[in-house]
């Protein structure tokens, strides 16, 4: 237990820590400076604390510039950000999230806004633990299949409307990740996710069909899941069922170098059961450079050897 002394000492810690951090938010140029303030917090500070109260204002901030309509535009220059926007422009769907425990426990934030002030920003409420997030639900955004998102895709469904492959991670927990493939649709201004139109069958799909593909696997291990425009394919690695290599990991996927995927016919993604794919092999990677000048603290001022 620890002692009532020690207990103010550390409630006066994380005061004093939240007064600088205000502050020195506040004397930024623009709500979009400090954003950037917090969430680079929110991603690197050491202790989960100082990444709560910084996530707590990054997400007061980010609600106050899409309803001022204030730096939209420039939103996805914000590394902690995913901004993801189809071809017309008709709305962006931005995705973030935070990592607390040590990287073992991670949270979801969102929003679906219309640049053009079609509707009010939507917020995205993380609905994983909900129990409803399978891969044949539809969801609204209450109930959001979490995610951060690193690409999209548009296509028509069978009716000849217009949807959206998302593709992004859920890290999920410690040792495994949940890479997805949802499908996000529009009917006047309500969004929703998940659509049944993955399967073998087209005839079967509309019955049958999953609504997003949801693959777990290891997080130490890499995992392709993309469009590709090559092959004119959704491509991704096959995975075998086994008991993980960390403690306590349970059963996850292992890829172990075959893909397979999905073709687009008539409305439908149709699976591939085996895609021949050829990887080139990556570039090496930059030498890092040393920084010139002095070391700098959080806040940029320059630390005395």
């Amino acid at each position: 237990m620890l002692s009532c002394p020690f207990k103010f000492f550390l409630f006066l810690v994380c005061a004093v820590f939240l007064c600088i951090v205000v502050t020195r938010a506040q004397s930024l140029d623009t709500p979009l400076d400090s954003l950037g303030f917090y969430g680079d917090i929110m991603s690197n500070a050491r202790m989960d604390k100082h990444k709560v109260i910084a996530a707590e204002q990054f997400n007061v901030l980010f609600s106050k510039i899409l309803n001022a309509d204030d730096s939209v535009d420039k939103l996805s220059e914000i590394p902690f950000i995913s901004t993801q926007i189809p071809a017309d422009s008709s709305f962006a769907i931005y995705s973030w999230r935070l990592a607390l425990a040590n990287n073992s426990e991670f949270y979801y934030f969102g929003y679906i806004h219309s640049p053009i002030g079609e509707f009010q920003p939507i917020q995205l409420v993380d609905g994983t633990n909900s129990g409803r997030v399978t891969e044949y639900s539809t969801l609204t955004p209450n109930y959001w299949p979490a995610a951060f998102y690193y690409g999209m895709k548009s296509f028509e469904l069978p009716d000849g409307k217009t949807a959206f492959l998302l593709f992004g991670v859920n890290e999920h927990s410690r040792f495994n990740r949940i890479r997805m493939m949802d499908v996000l649709y529009r009917e006047g201004n309500d969004f929703y996710f998940g659509y049944p139109v993955f399967g073998d069958d087209p005839a079967n799909i509309p019955r049958r069909g999953r609504a997003r593909i949801m693959l777990k696997y290891t997080y130490d291990a890499p995992l392709y899941l993309n469009y590709d425009s090559e092959y004119e394919l959704v491509v991704m690695n096959k995975l075998e069922e086994r008991k993980g290599p960390h403690p306590n990991q349970g059963v996850t996927g292992i890829p172990f170098g075959e893909y397979h995927g999905f073709r687009y016919e008539d409305g439908y993604w149709i699976y591939v059961p085996e895609v021949v794919r050829e990887i080139p092999t990556p570039d090496s990677p930059p030498v890092k450079k040393k920084r010139d000048g002095p070391k700098r603290d959080l806040f940029g001022r320059p630390i005395d050897k």
